[in-house]
């Protein structure tokens, strides 16, 4: 261990180092760069930076282009197709997860006030689309205030030496801080015993924090094989539409340079100053075959052609990440079946399904992670087991289709008239207890859009609740 520790303090060292500390590398050094830690950081940086939209800087220079003409050139344009892939292909989050906690009851119930006084719901989204995006993503557990605080850390801001003899278990983490100011670059260095912070290429602290392990919770797109790090969807989607970026900037010089047509004044008087616009009239002072008038010459770039190459490499793109076009679409046709609709989104399901056993596993790790930083703070004893119910996928229906699916899951038992509203109605309750709770008129009157949809099927008398049943 100590071994360990001393190699992440000299890479933490030499990575806070304002010698060393530098931004994310060209686009064409990324394309160049030999695998390593550095290369890895850098690749990842790019990606955040291609998903939150800064996409302009890591646009391709031309053949024989400098960096000042690069950074001068008009006309840029781009896209971001990676965040919309990334969004799209992260959906286990994107409606609230139920967690069934079990095991020792006080440990589960100061669980359940450490995920309920964190914004889990939002962090764990952002987590999703971070580890699809970048492959690993990581919280870190901490006791501020008299509470548990997670914190996100996306991989460039990571580094990990793990175990040689358990290559999946992290033995130190070296976590960077948010600001990517270089002035001031800081560090903390995190082993199962200790924890070191370094700024500036210095050791500034160093103490011994009791939890028995690192305090990282790492999230994993897939499962690793070779190494602790694998490759998400960003290495391959945001080269792309880097190049995608690179060929819209070419389409829209071209209709600055090539897009409309030029004015020719053909033979005008030369003894008059010649106005051009709406209303004014052009002289001409010719005799015999002399020809005159105004015409409009047109290059007649190749903007369809152009624009043709376009929805191809997007077309392409989306097929490589597995993503089909009706996912993207917000209508269904009218003559659109369910089974036609689950068939053209049946890539998106079936990767749901394999990353679901990921982040149940990880989750659980974040339970255990949570309980020994309650233990050095609070003497918190006993274990909790988690079980993760993410919801299914709600894919497009047509009104008709949900009215019956909703009639047959409430004569089945399979759901309730407050479930039905408060998913209708996501704002109008805390829960479904509270939507239970108040008068019964304030209920009938909550819950009357949803009561007149299951009348107009005749299921009156199975769905008006009553005083007793409320």
């Amino acid at each position: 261990m100590s071994d360990a520790y001393t190699h992440a303090l000299s890479l933490a060292i030499e990575q806070t180092s304002p010698a060393t500390f530098r931004r994310v590398p060209p686009l064409d050094e990324l394309y160049a760069s030999p695998e390593s830690e550095d290369s890895r950081i850098a690749l990842a940086r790019f990606c955040h930076d291609m998903y939150r939209g800064d996409q302009l800087r890591h646009l391709p220079r031309l053949t024989g282009e400098s960096s000042l003409e690069h950074s001068r050139r008009a006309h840029k344009s781009f896209l971001n197709v990676t965040r919309v892939v990334i969004d799209v292909l992260s959906q286990l989050y994107r409606r609230p997860v139920t967690r069934k906690l079990s095991g020792d009851d006080a440990a589960a119930k100061t669980i359940a006030r450490a995920f309920a006084s964190n914004p889990t719901a939002q962090l764990m989204l952002t987590v999703d689309r971070m580890t699809r995006l970048q492959g690993v993503c990581a919280l870190r557990v901490s006791y501020q205030g008299a509470e548990v605080r997670f914190w996100p850390y996306p991989a460039h801001r990571l580094i990990v030496l793990p175990d040689p003899a358990l290559p999946l278990m992290p033995q130190c983490v070296i976590a960077f801080a948010a600001s990517e100011d270089a002035r001031t670059p800081l560090a903390h260095v995190w082993t199962a015993e200790k924890i070191a912070t370094v700024a500036n290429g210095r050791i500034v602290a160093e103490a011994e924090h009791g939890l028995g392990r690192v305090p990282f919770v790492f999230f994993h797109d897939r499962l690793p094989l070779d190494g602790f790090w694998v490759e998400g969807r960003g290495r391959s989607l945001c080269h792309a539409n880097a190049e995608f970026n690179a060929k819209l900037s070419e389409l829209a010089y071209t209709i600055a340079m090539q897009g409309f047509g030029v004015m020719e004044i053909v033979n005008p008087d030369p003894t008059r100053n010649i106005e051009i616009g709406p209303g004014r009239a052009i002289a001409f002072n010719v005799s015999g075959n002399t020809p005159y008038g105004v015409d409009f010459k047109s290059p007649k770039a190749p903007i369809g052609e152009l624009l043709a190459d376009l929805e191809f490499c997007l077309r392409t793109l989306l097929k490589t990440q597995r993503v089909p076009e009706s996912v993207l679409s917000v209508n269904v046709g009218a003559n659109a079946s369910g089974v036609s609709i689950l068939a053209a989104q049946s890539p998106v399901l079936e990767d749901r399904v394999e990353r679901m056993s990921l982040f149940r596993s990880a989750e659980q790790d974040l339970v255990n992670c949570t309980l020994a930083v309650l233990r050095e703070h609070e003497g918190m004893r006993g274990d909790v087991q988690v079980a993760l119910d993410f919801p299914e996928p709600q894919l497009e229906q047509s009104l008709s289709e949900r009215m019956a699916v909703d009639a047959w899951k409430l004569q089945q038992g399979l759901i309730t008239p407050w479930e039905i509203m408060l998913r209708d109605d996501p704002d109008a309750f805390t829960d479904i207890e509270d939507g239970m709770s108040g008068s019964a008129s304030e209920r009938d009157a909550q819950c009357a859009p949803t009561l007149t949809r299951l009348w107009r099927n005749g299921l009156e008398a199975q769905w008006r609740p009553t005083h007793e049943e409320v």
